[in-house]
Parts: C-alpha cells; sequence; structure tokens
C-alpha cells in the first residue's frame, strides 16, 4: 500500500531509498547514476516532496514491510504532473498501479511524465499497459567541468537575447505535448542560455540549456530542416560548454540521441545510460 512519507519515515527508509535510486532497474528518473547528484541531494528532494503543497512523497509496502518509496509534483495551472523519484525495491507494477489510481481520482484531466532508465523493464512493461505513450528514447550523459579549457567555436554561433529571440522561433518548433515551448523558454529567458548556428545569416541550428549552482543541462539541440549534422553540433556544443564555464559550471547532463552518442563521446561527455519518457492524460 501506498501512504504519506514523514520526516521520521525519511530518516528511516532514507539509506535503502537511495540504494534503490542507484540501481537503474529499480528507480526513475531523475537518476542518481549519472555521478553528479548525492546522498544528500536525495534525502533533500525527499524532504522537499514531502513538504511542499504542490508534492508528494509516498511510501510502499506489503503486509507490513517498506519496499521503498514514489514521489511526484504538480504544477495546477499548467495541469501538469511530473514523477520525481520511484524507487521500489519489488512489486514495482502493484505500486504503479496503486499510484495510477490515486492520480485518477485526484488529478483528472492532468498529463502526467514518467521518465525511467531503460533498464527498469517492470516499470516500463506496466506504463506500456496501461496507457501510456512513449515520447522520448534517448542517452542521458554527463560532462565534468574539472580540468576542461575551453576550446574555440565558429564565429557564426549567436547568443540569443529577447531582441533576437525571433532567430530561436525559426528553428524550434514544437508540438502541443512539449512543455518547454518558444513561449515559456521566452518568458523564463534570463534562465536559459540559447546559440543559434547562422548561415549566410539566417538561423539553421539551435541548442538551448539551463542551470544554476554548477549543475546545467543542454534541454535540446534542433536543426531547422531536421537533419542532424554533426559539424554544427560540435560547434553548438562546444559554445554551450564555454557558456557554462564561463557561469560556474560543475557538470552538465545531456539526453541525446544515438547518432550524438560518437560525438559526445569525442567531447568528453561519459554515457550514464537509456532513458525513457511515457506521458498519459489522466
Amino acid at each position: 500500500m501506498l501512504m504519506k512519507a514523514t520526516v521520521d519515515d525519511i530518516k528511516k527508509y532514507g539509506e535503502f531509498a537511495y540504494h534503490l535510486a542507484r540501481n537503474p532497474a529499480k528507480s526513475s528518473y531523475p537518476t542518481y547514476c549519472d555521478g553528479i547528484k548525492s546522498k544528500a541531494d536525495f534525502l533533500d528532494a525527499a524532504s522537499r516532496a514531502a513538504a511542499s503543497k504542490t508534492s508528494e512523497l509516498l511510501l510502499f509496502s506489503i503486509d507490513g514491510n517498506v519496499l521503498g518509496w514514489i514521489s511526484y509534483f504538480w504544477i495546477p495551472e499548467d495541469r501538469y504532473l511530473q514523477l520525481s523519484g520511484c524507487n521500489i525495491h519489488r512489486q514495482t507494477e502493484q505500486a504503479l498501479a496503486e499510484l495510477l489510481e490515486r492520480l485518477e481520482i485526484s488529478f483528472a484531466g492532468y498529463t502526467a511524465y514518467f521518465g525511467y532508465p531503460g533498464e527498469n523493464h517492470e516499470a516500463l512493461r506496466f506504463l506500456q499497459g496501461h496507457g501510456f505513450r512513449c515520447t522520448e528514447q534517448s542517452w542521458n550523459h554527463s560532462f565534468f567541468f574539472e580540468g576542461y579549457k575551453p576550446a574555440d567555436y565558429a564565429s557564426n554561433i549567436e547568443a540569443i537575447s529577447r531582441q533576437n529571440f525571433a532567430k530561436f522561433w525559426a528553428v524550434y518548433h514544437t508540438d502541443s505535448e512539449t512543455y518547454w515551448n518558444c513561449d515559456r523558454i521566452f518568458e523564463t529567458l534570463e534562465d536559459w542560455s540559447v546559440f543559434v548556428y547562422n548561415s549566410g545569416g539566417a538561423p539553421i541550428a539551435a541548442i538551448f540549456l539551463t542551470g544554476a549552482n554548477g549543475h546545467f543541462e543542454i534541454y535540446g539541440m534542433e536543426f531547422a530542416d531536421g537533419i542532424f549534422r554533426e559539424d554544427i553540433s560540435r560547434e553548438l556544443l562546444k559554445a554551450s560548454l564555454c557558456a557554462s564555464k564561463r557561469r560556474g559550471a560543475k557538470y552538465m547532463t545531456y539526453f541525446c540521441k544515438e547518432k550524438e552518442k560518437r560525438l559526445l563521446r569525442e567531447l568528453g561527455f561519459k554515457c550514464v545510460g537509456p532513458y525513457v519518457l511515457y506521458i498519459r492524460t489522466l
């Protein structure tokens, strides 16, 4: 059964839950296998989930034995709900069935986003059998800035501000299910670093990232015509690394496609593992 967790529960079961979070076959995203996030980060996230009015931390137990916990948060104005932790030792499908029943009652009409490592076969089997659609399959990578020396990048790469944001708009095309679309990025542009690659004065590719407190994440790289080009990608990634270094980056995360893995390895990124995202309207 699922029940709300308390501060005492976090103290009592935190070590056990963190051990599960370090196992991609027993956990969800955000992952703690990336060499970036620590046990302290994990426990802080659990405490925030238990204390916030727009999140919840639930213990999962069978016959009185605690087998892990699940957390999620929601944004009421956007009818958005995201899984923020699912660390279960066994009977993951039962835990998710109980969670889904709970969410369907309390969050009808919300869109739920559940991200998992590709290795968590039990969780993925449940999602596939309960109306969730896979909208992303990618490879999670980490970059560590210790010892990094910024490299020169192409002079036709342009930083995006509110004044020239139309150039980014010309490249980045989203569907209705993408949360971070151009409108939302424009509204919070101070939190983002955005670069476009120009050819003949026109933008043909873009990269956009966000971050704070030393940890940055590339949210995406886009090509106006939808055709991936490794040479352009290399320049955009170098620009992103340089910009992040100037802002005090210690780590960077990037979820890339299969065709980008070789380039990331060349630039010094470390592959964490496969990531899949499933969504469903509740």
